[in-house]
């Protein structure tokens, strides 16, 4: 049985419609059926009104957001300074050696002026 309808039936089925048709077909359900569906309604609803706490950065509060409160937050932060921390330090450490080597390539080659070496 082919449950698709051709597409002008497909155009004249409105919410109206529909919803008389769920109706009709939950009518004929027997009483477990419809106990079972009430049950996993209402557990259903029932996790959807648990708060869970979430994990955020931002509490809300004002100035006191910057204050990580739970573990997950302090251990998120020191996470983020530490690669902040290690990404400044491998950049200045990155500059310094390309400082130098222009240094070492310009004595080497002799393109030196000689201010530098009066000082």
């Amino acid at each position: 049985m082919n449950t698709i309808p051709p597409n002008n039936e497909r155009q004249s089925l409105t919410l109206e419609s529909v919803a008389q048709l769920l109706t009709r077909a939950t009518q004929q359900l027997d009483t477990n059926t419809v106990d079972a569906l009430r049950r996993a309604r209402n557990i259903a609803l029932e996790r959807q009104l648990q708060k869970k706490p979430v994990f955020a950065l931002n509490t809300g509060h004002g100035a006191h957001w910057l204050i990580p409160h739970s573990t997950h937050q302090w251990v998120a932060a020191v996470i983020l300074f530490v690669a902040i921390l290690f990404g400044g330090v491998n950049y200045w450490q990155h500059t310094q050696e390309h400082e130098l080597a222009h240094l070492d390539i310009a004595i080497l080659t002799d393109d030196m002026p000689l201010e530098i070496f009066v000082d």
